[in-house]
């Protein structure tokens, strides 16, 4: 049996689309009606030959997989309607006194409300009945949304894709690939960057659970690709329901059991034999790498108690093999990794009308990665160190859906996420060492990992929603819902072996600061332990009408309200951010009536709540202590400090802020000679945030249309406008402190705000009033100031992204289908997002942008995730009655880069070494400077079923990926300047290249 052929020909609602002149796309359709994360709706019009509705009809659903029942009346217009349904293929009988019986298997997807038309016939009559209908955007929620709706069983057996949620989205028009610095250890792909935003403006969702990483915001948990039944991407366009998001919504459910019994087995195999090899780079010796993996995934499923209980399970062992050798940290790094992944699925059925579901799964798993040494050619030595990577944690949710009346249903979800990102030294005891005595940085001794990092996430959630329906002036289908998420962030970092060392030699210029002679070696200790535990909630409340004002008119009126509260580590609330009120409007007019042209628009302001890493900061332990040196073993890591160097605490702002150490600042190591950045006392949370603050958000403008070209082709067209509203981000204000001190005839604030004293969480552009956080000189007390935004002198924040869009699709016919997108773009700003590409900082909300004024002069160009073009193609074609073929394409234009390097005028910014848009201290604009490479990428797939299998259905399958092994550079150097301010001899160097030829080999044995 052609398994292939039959999962996408198989569909009852399928053939007779085809047969009525109905596109129907199983496999991938826009994003549509989606009724909530997990379900899909129906609805239908039973009327006789001459439109006449037919009121209180009887129609009966019956779910073919699950085997439970829906009763429904129509009502006097002959409408009726079914929300809150699972995924599948539904029987559809309908009776009414005076009429024939009516018949038909219709389909339900999640994200989609399937729209049918019965025509009924009188009793006896011989006529055939007539059912068109399709699952298509209709007049209900989200018809204004736009991405993918993608079924991933289909999609793995129809065309190359990668393993990952993050290769589904990228099939997704304006998603592009986020930099380099936001992928994951083990190999999974960047996080993508959706409609203009950053990597870390996307939520993620499973079963309803928002899996998304409230830490940094970038991506969410790493859910095996074979748990997924089908995943959305919401590119924009979403109603209230959605939120938390400035750019785009993932959203995925899981398979589920059903009446009839399955049991499949399925491997995937990537060898590095069949792998090509990127070119190397300064960085990398990317000739050496060695990269193998390989999976066994096993499910099952099937009714525990036929029509009532049901239950799937999927357990997958991975064996993940990769070797990098780096060339800048001197070590071949081999990551191995081989941790199961668990999960299941249970849906119970108290009565056909009340369903419970619960979902859980365990992503905990452990990369460890071994360090040996490289000489930066070809030699290879022993193990100098190691890190241990711990990621992933053990998620579940519970959801119960009631339908209480025809015009009323009812959903409530509770679930818990769990999350990791932990990285350890294999030998935490170690101290990390870096010598400079030579003029040139180098990393000594066995210790590799220059801090333990402790992170640990849960989130804790309940909601619910209620749906009504009813007449006024038009039908209104309207959505109320609350959900309310606590947040828990065990976040502690600190030195490896409790201390760094960094060992230089005292020049001529700096041996008066140092009190010792030219040529003397310097040993500077660094003391560091930040963080704890902090907490926050996010809440919510929305409310949706989808009015139908006319048959062929339906407007959208939604509002959302978010309330983002953060914590600090002592329980204090330096953020509540209430009253975030987000309109969400639109409109769709189907112009003839018919369902085949239709124009649409949409207005929605988005937020985002501030991460939690904003608060896990802020009682830092900071120490910085000079000694001479008195021995150094570097080959075991022993370092020993001769006599504390006491002249520094007469030069100790010339080397870079702070205060000289107190005797015994926390067991510091010497009680002379050092800089007190943090001494591990909480900083109180009424001087870190300005009373005016602001939440992140985002306004959105779409304007749309779309064609049905005939049964086969649709094309749409899309406009979109995006643009920055308030961004909230941690600013440093002891400039602006100074300077009105100055303007108010207070003498000696420079002694406390000495450039890095005080940071305060504001909307960059704006006055702010906002308390000091030690009392000004001459006063007892903290005190409340207003610093002008002359004072400041920081930018407003800015982001502009239009983009239009192009897509078209040609439904698979049995024979062949295709479907793609062009969109043309610009992202232009001064401000990319929460988080930072520049140097691949995850910090989000918290990155150096604003840190000092010199560090956004210039900032305002063409943005990181800026493509000018990007093309999309992907599809299938049966070759034989066993062969699939299938093709996946992509071409995207180049980044844009600028040339950063040392501030010429402001020390704050200069003391961040190659941070500013300066080189050789020549303004520089963000992205005016040079553009990285076109990259283009061809990948094919074979799949073959065997046709005389005698146990199961067995297909062989063949992926090959970037099958002309296209080599562009995706990221650049982009400093022009050392961090001395010397010219940078790597500058435009490529730093990373796109993924090489590679080829999985795998196979699917169902029973």
């Amino acid at each position: 049996m052609n398994r292939i052929k039959h999962a996408l020909l198989g569909s009852t609602a399928y053939a007779m689309a085809l047969a009525t002149g109905v596109v129907a796309v199983p496999m991938l359709t826009p994003v549509a009606s989606a009724q909530d994360y997990t379900t899909g709706a129906i609805s239908g019009t039973v009327a006789t030959p001459g439109g006449e509705p037919v009121a209180g009809a009887n129609v009966t659903l019956v779910s073919q997989s699950q085997g439970f029942t829906r009763e429904l009346t129509t009502g006097s217009n002959g409408v009726f309607r079914a929300t809150l349904l699972p995924q599948g293929d539904y029987s559809v009988t309908i009776t009414a006194p005076g009429f024939a019986d009516m018949a038909d298997t219709i389909r339900i997807t999640v994200g989609g409300q399937s729209n049918y038309s019965f025509q009924a016939m009188p009793a006896g009559s011989s006529d055939v009945i007539t059912v068109t209908g399709s699952a298509v955007q209709q007049l209900q929620f989200q018809q204004t949304t736009s991405g993918l709706n993608m079924d991933v069983g289909e999609m793995m057996a129809t065309m190359p894709i990668g393993r990952s949620i993050e290769a589904l989205v990228q099939l997704a028009p304006t998603v592009v690939q986020g930099d380099t610095a936001f992928g994951a250890v083990g190999g999974a792909a960047n996080v993508p960057a959706i409609g203009g935003g950053s990597s870390a403006e996307n939520a993620f969702y499973i079963n309803g659970l928002n899996i998304t990483n409230f830490d940094t915001y970038v991506g969410g948990a790493t859910v095996p690709f074979d748990f997924y039944q089908t995943v959305e991407v919401k590119n924009g366009g979403y109603p209230a329901e959605f939120g938390r998001a400035t750019g785009g919504v993932i959203n995925g459910v899981t398979k589920s059991g059903t009446n009839e019994f399955m049991f499949a087995i399925h491997g995937n195999w990537t060898p590095q034999a069949l792998r090509a090899q990127s070119p190397d780079t300064y960085l990398s010796r990317n000739a050496l790498d060695d990269n193998t993996t390989w999976d066994v995934t096993v499910e099952a499923g099937g009714a525990l108690i036929p029509d009532r209980l049901f239950a799937y399970g999927l357990y997958q062992h991975n064996d993940y093999y990769n070797s990098n050798a780096s060339i800048s940290g001197g070590s071949v790094d081999i990551d191995e990794r081989d941790d199961p992944f668990f999960g299941f699925k249970l849906d119970g059925y108290v009565t056909d009308d009340h369903h419970l579901e619960f979902t859980y799964f365990d992503t905990t798993r452990t990369t460890t990665r071994t360090a040996l040494a490289f000489d930066g050619v070809d030699t290879i030595g022993g193990v100098i160190g190691g890190t241990s990577y711990e990621n992933g944690g053990v998620s579940y949710v519970a959801k119960y859906t009631g339908n209480i009346t025809d015009n009323f249903t009812i959903s409530a979800a509770y679930g818990i996420s769990e999350d990791s990102g932990t990285t350890t030294a294999l030998d935490p005891t170690l101290p990390y060492i870096i010598d400079v005595r030579s003029g040139t940085a180098t990393r000594v001794g066995p210790q590799t990992t220059f801090s333990n990092d402790f992170n640990d996430t849960r989130r804790e959630f309940y909601r619910i929603d209620g749906d009504f329906f009813f007449d006024f002036m038009g039908e209104h289908h309207l959505r109320v819902g609350y959900d309310n998420e606590a947040l828990t962030l065990n976040h502690i970092s600190e030195r490896s072996g409790g201390v760094y060392w960094r060992l230089f030699t005292v020049t001529a210029g700096t041996s008066a600061i140092y009190g010792l002679p030219a040529g003397a070696d310097v040993a500077r200790s660094e003391t560091g332990r930040f963080g704890g535990l902090v907490e926050g909630e996010n809440e919510s409340f929305y409310i949706q009408d989808s009015w139908d004002v006319t048959d062929q008119l339906n407007l959208q009126i939604g509002l959302r309200n978010d309330h983002f509260v953060t914590h600090n580590l002592i329980g204090e609330t330096p953020i509540d951010l209430e009253n975030n009120w987000g309109p969400r409007l639109g409109f769709n007019y189907d112009v003839f009536g018919d369902g085949g042209t239709r124009v649409f628009g949409s207005f929605g302001r988005y937020f985002i709540p501030p991460a939690l890493n904003m608060n896990y900061r802020g009682a830092d332990l900071y120490v910085r202590e000079y000694f001479e040196l008195a021995s150094a073993d570097i080959n075991n890591a022993s370092i020993v400090p001769g006599t504390a160097i006491t002249a520094l605490n007469s030069g100790i702002t010339a080397i870079g802020g702070g205060s000289a150490c107190p005797a015994g600042v926390l067991q510091a190591v010497g009680d002379l000679g050092c800089s007190v950045f943090g001494d591990g006392s909480q900083e109180q949370a009424i001087s870190k945030t300005s009373q005016q603050l602001t939440a992140t958000s985002e306004d959105e403008f779409a304007l749309g249309f779309e064609h049905q070209l005939n049964d086969d082709w649709t094309l749409g067209l899309r406009a979109t406008w995006r643009v920055l509203n308030d961004v909230s981000e941690d600013v440093a204000i002891d400039d602006a402190i100074v300077a009105y001190c100055a303007d108010n005839g207070i003498v000696g604030c420079e002694a406390n705000w000495t450039g890095d004293h005080q940071y305060v969480i504001m909307n960059p552009g704006e006055a702010i009033d906002v308390w000091t956080r030690e009392p000004l000189p001459g006063d007892t007390d903290i005190s409340l100031i207003h610093l002008t935004a002359e004072q400041l002198n920081i930018p407003v924040a800015e982001r502009e992204y239009t983009a239009l869009e192009l897509t078209f699709d040609r439904a698979f016919d049995g024979v062949w289908g295709l479907r793609g997108s062009y969109v043309w773009s610009t992202s232009i700003g001064n401000y990319e997002g929460t988080v930072l590409s520049d140097n691949g900082q995850t910090d989000a909300g918290t990155t150096i942008l604003y840190d000092h004024p010199g560090l956004t002069d210039n900032a305002y160009g063409f943005l990181p995730n800026h493509r000018r073009h990007a093309f999309k193609l992907w599809g299938s074609y049966q070759l034989t009655e066993d062969v699939l073929l299938g093709a996946n394409a992509a071409i995207t234009s180049p980044r844009q880069f600028g040339c950063r390097g040392v501030h010429p005028t402001d020390p704050s910014a200069a003391a961040y070494q190659a941070a500013s848009w300066y080189c050789q201290g020549e303004a520089s604009r963000r992205g005016s400077e040079f553009e990285g490479e076109w990259e283009t990428r061809l990948d094919l797939s074979a799949r073959y079923t065997v046709p005389s299998a005698q146990f199961g259905d067995l297909v062989l399958r063949a992926d090959v990926f970037n099958l002309l092994d296209s080599s562009a550079g995706t990221d650049f150097n982009e400093n022009g300047d050392l961090g001395s301010g010397a010219p940078n001899p790597n500058y435009q160097a490529v730093t990373s290249y796109q993924p090489p030829r590679s080829v999985r080999i795998g196979f699917d044995w169902a029973f």
